[in-house]
């Protein structure tokens, strides 16, 4: 039971520190924003709530009601249909929001670069690993002497560190003759 505990304890302490990885990139991600950066993501999560939705929608819909009412009435409107200041303010909201919204779509992509970045390098570097380790046991296997000592093509292939150009070109003709 204990060695499970401590299995456990181990387990959870390599999942933290693969998890401060993660919170290094988000950081130093944070500390490259601009000032400009940062309102206009605050104003993209604004945009991007239900709430803000429903809020436009109702603002809108009480604009249309009133100056239609005000015309119906006989009353000078604000803004008479077809609503020439709601298209505006609609058109200029619309703008922000797009560009609010690409703002920070293009800063969460260089994230996701990084972090794909990161992925492959560790990648790579499990690779190297895992070709040294075919490699050793390889050798330790022709050192003992109990052990019969055969040629294993598969083992000898796996030794060698795979390049990403050969990965590469392996993909791509895979893809061309699909």
């Amino acid at each position: 039971m204990a060695r499970s505990e401590d299995s456990d304890a181990l387990l959870r302490q390599i999942v933290g520190e693969n998890a401060s990885v993660n919170d290094l990139l988000r950081q130093h991600h944070e500390a490259e924003a601009s000032n400009l950066h940062r309102p206009i993501e605050q104003f993209a999560r604004l945009v991007a709530n239900p709430q803000f939705i429903v809020a436009f929608l109702s603002l809108f819909s009480l604009w249309v009601w009133i100056n239609t009412d005000l015309v119906l009435n006989q009353k000078k409107a604000w803004d008479q249909p077809p609503f020439f200041w709601l298209q505006g303010v609609v058109g200029l909201l619309a703008l922000a929001i797009t560009s609010a919204v690409l703002v920070t779509q293009t800063r969460q992509a260089r994230l996701a670069e990084q972090r794909a970045d990161v992925q492959l390098q560790i990648i790579l570097l499990t690779g190297q690993r895992t070709a040294k380790l075919i490699e050793l046991v390889e050798e330790l296997r022709r050192d003992l002497p109990n052990v019969q000592n055969r040629r294993d093509e598969q083992a000898e292939a796996l030794q060698r560190v795979t390049t990403p150009g050969v990965i590469l070109e392996a993909l791509q003709s895979a893809e061309a003759e699909d």
